[in-house]
């Protein structure tokens, strides 16, 4: 115990857990937080990196979702929600932090002409990044994998995206690369969260009343990613946010 309470001095931040959590407040009152039941924008997967050193500290949220109004491949994106102390702009999410990277297969476009959200029956296949996506989309199928029409008879962009997980999400969202993009290349890495109890921002929950994100500022401030002790359950899966992208 002396030995811990030593080396998390020695890692101690320059910055405090408030001036964190004043910012992702700060940013959810701007609508740059991440809402996992966006009205626009049907919910697929997450993933949350957090990132420290003495003096710097940076958390990216990703959020892959579909956007019914952008439509064809350019409503399937993984968007990077950005934070910290150490960024090249300010805080939340930029024109640049929207990363498509999928594509028509060989066959035929993936989406029908006139709304562009509609799978065409002839594609079997689609492109993410450089690689080929055999696709599974008949409703047998996708009700094996847990997946219900969004509009029963139809496939939409967004059974087509919900049905690429878990086996492209890797694929589907930012590389290493991406991320140190938007962050120092030398700041150490040191929590990654799959899955966590996110703040229901609809019921106004912000940032700094969530057990989740006071325990992330805990981890930033101190270096000790054993601080994160999760009690309540997981609902970043995106059948607990079904209002998303429903208006």
């Amino acid at each position: 115990p002396f030995l811990r309470r030593f080396q998390n001095q020695l890692m101690s931040a320059f910055y405090t857990k408030e001036e964190i959590l004043n910012q992702l407040d700060n940013c959810t009152r701007d609508f740059t937080f991440p809402m996992l039941d966006n009205g626009y924008v049907y919910l697929g997967d997450t993933r949350l990196s957090a990132y420290r050193d003495e003096r710097h500290w940076a958390l990216i949220i990703e959020v892959l979702g579909y956007n019914v109004r952008a439509g064809n491949h350019d409503g399937l994106s993984d968007c990077l929600h950005c934070f910290g102390n150490c960024l090249k702009r300010p805080p939340g999410t930029a024109n640049e932090d929207f990363l498509y990277v999928t594509s028509d297969g060989i066959e035929s476009p993936t989406f029908d002409d006139v709304y562009g959200w509609y799978i065409r029956n002839e594609a079997k296949s689609i492109r993410i990044r450089q690689s080929t996506a055999r696709l599974t989309l008949n409703a047998e199928q996708l009700k094996e994998k847990g997946i219900e029409l969004v509009e029963a008879p139809q496939i939409t962009g967004a059974d087509l995206m919900r049905s690429l997980l878990p086996e492209y999400r890797e694929q589907l969202l930012a590389t290493e690369e991406e991320l140190r993009e938007r962050i120092p290349e030398d700041l150490p890495l040191i929590l990654r969260l799959d899955e966590w109890n996110h703040p229901d921002l609809a019921a106004d929950q912000l940032p700094s009343e969530s057990k989740t994100f006071r325990m992330i500022a805990d981890v930033l401030i101190t270096g000790d990613a054993s601080l994160y002790q999760p009690t309540e359950e997981p609902n970043t899966h995106w059948k607990n946010w079904l209002e998303g992208g429903t208006l």
